[in-house]
């Protein structure tokens, strides 16, 4: 009886953890697909950019351009959540309430802006991608 239960003990702390495991990689798992979905938007929303409004000269929290097709793109952040919108329309979330955003930095390389990196942190891990413009 007292193997049984030694047996039974083990079983269960065995199983504790691989389920405690499996969250931690699921939650692992959602921090980089949108963090490499957030990613993907600012490369789009920096490509075709025919005029630069923000950020002109070293650093700021929101990104504002336009294509060369005449659409314009912000970017901000929001109360912890990524925020994007085109043509001047309502601000739509990149980012879902499966992670928190601290952090969003767009930075200006060169003068005249010949580039731009966008940063940001997404529960705790960081994001960063440069794109440069065509001259």
């Amino acid at each position: 009886m007292t193997l049984l239960s030694l047996i039974i003990a083990g079983a269960l702390a065995s199983a504790f953890q691989i389920i405690a495991g499996s969250a931690s990689t699921d939650q692992k798992r959602i921090v980089q697909e949108e963090g490499n979905f957030v990613l993907r938007k600012f490369i789009w929303a920096l490509s075709g950019v025919s005029t630069v409004t923000s950020p002109i000269f070293g650093m700021s929290t929101l990104l504002s351009v336009t294509k060369y097709d005449g659409t314009s793109v912000d970017v901000r952040l929001n109360s912890g959540k990524i925020e994007m919108r085109e043509n001047f329309g309502s601000y739509l979330p990149l980012t879902t309430d499966n992670v928190k955003v601290v952090g969003l930095e767009f930075t200006a390389t060169g003068s005249p802006t010949r580039g731009i990196t966008a940063s940001t942190t997404i529960s705790g891990q960081a994001f960063s991608v440069t794109k440069y413009f065509e001259e």
